[in-house]
Parts: structure tokens; sequence; C-alpha cells
């Protein structure tokens, strides 16, 4: 079920003392409807939100995620607006599940997800937990073949599904899928925490011919993560982007399904981002896992409003 979001969200500071150049993100967005979608030429931002941490709680995790998506829009609705990128800025609500039917809010996030990109929209979705990663894969498969998967997380989460989907599993059946219509998997993944992820997933990453950076390897030397991931890149002309902000250390990111200790920077996440970005390949992008419950000052979102702003 699409539910439009509260006008009152998208309201903030008014610098009228500036003009034009005062605005910020509350006085640029239109809110969008699926119900007369036109195919756009410009170059836009389509927010939509996955309010779902039934994965979370099905992977035996801590809730909270469902309720994110609003609070990241909060955190953006202040930011200035950047005249340079020339975006419009779109709004087109939330799917919320009904009671714990994960599956059949993803086949409408899969479906809404596709219409976007088809319509020349560039989807950024707010979960939820990560299982809101295999919904955004679906929708931009229908588009695309031969895409390159992009992580940046903590974990692989290439857990087999035992009953059903959880928050653990979507870059697994993300495989299942591609060997099922006989396309090939791409899977790079940053920021990988040893202590995070058991023997047996590292072992699966490896069969399933995954690039994987340690968030060591980034702390070393974050050039070096870098140049891998412009490796990658270079392979595909399109890319799906997903960012988990548990990958960022506790310090900066409290408000997680699973807090890290060890964690990235958010300056190393935005490098990341940005190499991404600049390569102007992105066609949709996620941002997950932030748990409200938990955050302290809104530091997680924010964290989250200020990836989103950057691109």
């Amino acid at each position: 079920m699409i539910e439009l979001v509260d006008k009152n969200i998208w309201t903030g500071r008014f610098d009228d003392e500036d003009g034009e150049l005062g605005s910020r993100w509350h006085q640029k967005m239109q809110i969008g409807n699926f119900g007369n979608l036109q195919p756009i030429n410009e170059p836009n931002i389509a927010l939509l939100g996955f309010c779902s941490d039934e994965g979370v709680r099905r992977n035996k995790g801590r809730t909270g995620a469902a309720k994110a998506p609003n609070l990241i829009r909060k955190s953006l609705a202040n930011l200035p607006y950047n005249f340079d990128t020339k975006k419009s800025l779109f709004d087109f609500g939330n799917i919320v599940l009904d009671g714990q039917n994960l599956e059949k809010a993803r086949k409408e996030q899969s479906e809404c997800v596709s219409e976007l990109i088809r319509n020349n929209y560039f989807p950024i979705v707010l979960g939820g937990g990560h299982e809101t990663a295999f919904g955004d894969f679906l929708g931009i498969a229908q588009q695309f073949d031969n895409i390159g998967i992009i992580n940046i997380d903590a974990h692989f989460d290439l857990r087999i599904p035992v009953e059903h989907s959880t928050s653990g599993t979507p870059f697994f059946e993300m495989a299942n899928h591609c060997q099922t219509h006989g396309k090939e998997f791409h899977y790079f993944v940053a920021g990988i925490q040893p202590t995070g992820n058991t023997s047996a997933l590292f072992d699966r990453a490896e069969k399933l011919g995954t690039e994987v950076i340690l968030a060591d390897e980034i702390h070393i030397d974050l050039n070096f993560a870098l140049r891998k991931l412009e490796d990658f890149i270079q392979k595909f002309d399109v890319l799906y982007l997903s960012l988990d902000l548990d990958v960022l250390d506790a310090a900066f990111a409290p408000g997680v399904s699973a807090p890290c200790t060890n964690g990235l920077s958010v300056f190393q996440v935005k490098s990341l981002l940005k190499t991404a970005i600049q390569s102007g390949k992105i066609k949709l992008f996620d941002v997950v896992e932030m748990n409200p419950k938990y955050d302290i000052d809104n530091r997680t979102a924010k964290a989250a409003a200020h990836f989103i702003s950057i691109f």
C-alpha cells in the first residue's frame, strides 16, 4: 500500500532575505503521484519510502527501521538546495506493509521502482531494513541487464533464506534471481567487518565471485579502496548502489539495526559514494537500516540526509 507523505514533513526554515538562492529542500520538493506519472527529461531525484523492518524481525534483529523514511525526510527538509545540480525533487510517498506481508509489499515496491526508472526518474529508496534491497533490485532488473551491484555495508547479507526473506538474505536472493534468469551476478561490497560475518559467509561470497573490501583496508588506505571501486565500475553501464548505515561506526550512526565497532567514518563513506556518483552510471540508490528508536540527536538521520544530498 502506498501512502502519500504528510506535507508537514516538508517544512522548515525560510531565508526570504536571500531570495531564490536561500532555498532549502522543503521549498523545492514536489509531491509525486504514480496515478499520473509522465516521462521526465530533466535531472531529478525521486524519493520513495519502504517502511519495513519485517526482514529485520525475521533475522532476529532489533526492529524500528520501518519508521526511518519520514525521519530521514525531516533531516533532508532543511538542507540547502544545490542549484548547481539543477535537479527537480519529487516525493512519491511510502510503501507500507500490510501486517507482516513483506512479499506483497515487495511486489508493489519493485513495480514502483521499475516505473520510476522507465520514466527517467532517479529513485532514492528510503528503507527500512536491508530487505529493501531485493525489491529494489527486482525493479531495476526489469529495465536493465548486466547490472553492477555495489553495497556499502559491514555485512555481506548473503545468508540463505530458510523459510523466507530476511534483512540478511537480499544479495543471495539477487544471485539466485540472476541464475534463474540466465544473467550474471556482479557484486561489490565495501566496509565488511570480519567480526560481523561468519566463515560460511566469506566462503559463499568467494563462490559467488564477490569483490570484497574490508573495513580495515579502507582505514589503512582509502585510495586503494576507491581504485578498486573504480575498476569495478568500469565494467558496467548501469549501477545499483545500496548503502547500509550500519557500515558507519556507532559513534557516527548509533541509530541502526546493528551498530558497528571499528566502522567507517562519514568521510570514508562519502568518498565511496562520490566515486560511484562521478561515473554517471547509477540508476538506483537506497539507504537502509536506520533505526530511529536508538538514534541520538538525530545523528544517523542527519548522516543519511547528508549522503542523499550529494546526489
